[in-house]
């Protein structure tokens, strides 16, 4: 049952504004790090030895099958049963905060989907830019970080838009870990008020418009990025 009185307390909006800053950062940080992680996997994949390549396929393959809620629990609930993490600076810098943990565990399963996603875009550079590249006098080193990987990032700014739009999404699972974000905090107070349903709804808003944030600020960096006069070459 619907109790609008939930929205007249000062304490229900407090909780808001700070879940909302909880999961921006949740969101922010596990794409970071999973773009980081991602692409050196990325590179493992595509240029690495046979040792490096089939690491990094079976990484791609569990993380991508694992579902998160499930790696969440046993990161957050499993890994502290083991005496050796306990007493490794695993236990301090990670599994020690929720918070942490739930970063942890957002950017290696992020991970896994932004090395696939780098690794198409990779794909998609056509040889002949690398090998004008190359012809202009460029090592490989220097084609890759110049040539390579700048165009294989413009062609997956929608992927990674879309991505971010998912890492925040999932991030609301988090509060099963008790990390107050837009989901954790907000809804302790329909518990008090015996009203579960309005936070939610509040909370709901709020992701749309973070969502709409996003997807305003990718396509605005994709106008500013694109080629010009590309579609009127392509009509010719």
């Amino acid at each position: 049952m619907l109790n609008f009185a939930i929205l007249e307390a000062p304490a229900f909006w407090t909780a808001v504004v700070n879940g909302f800053f909880v999961t921006v950062a949740l969101t922010v940080l596990s794409m970071a790090l999973g773009f980081l992680f991602g692409g050196a996997l990325a590179a493992m994949h595509e240029y690495g030895g046979q040792g490096l390549r089939l690491f990094a396929k079976v990484y791609i393959f569990i993380f991508r099958g694992v579902p998160l809620l499930i790696l969440l629990f046993l990161v957050y609930f499993g890994l502290p049963r083991v005496a050796w993490v306990r007493a490794s600076p695993l236990w301090d810098l990670v599994l020690s905060s929720p918070f942490r943990t739930a970063v942890f565990v957002l950017s290696i399963n992020n991970a896994a989907y932004l090395a696939e996603m780098m690794r198409g875009g990779l794909k998609m550079v056509p040889r002949g830019m690398l090998e004008a590249a190359a012809a202009v006098g460029m090592t490989r080193r220097r084609a890759f970080f110049r040539v390579h990987a700048p165009i294989a990032l413009r062609s997956i700014l929608g992927s990674l838009g879309n991505e971010t739009v998912a890492v925040l999404k999932a991030s609301a699972i988090t509060s099963v870990i008790t990390v107050h974000d837009l989901m954790g905090g907000p809804t302790i107070h329909g518990k008090v008020y015996l009203d579960p349903l309005t936070p939610l709804l509040v909370v709901g808003v709020v992701y749309v418009i973070i969502v709409q944030i996003i997807d305003f600020t990718v396509t605005r960096i994709q106008q500013y990025l694109a080629v010009p006069n590309t579609s009127r070459a392509q009509n010719l």
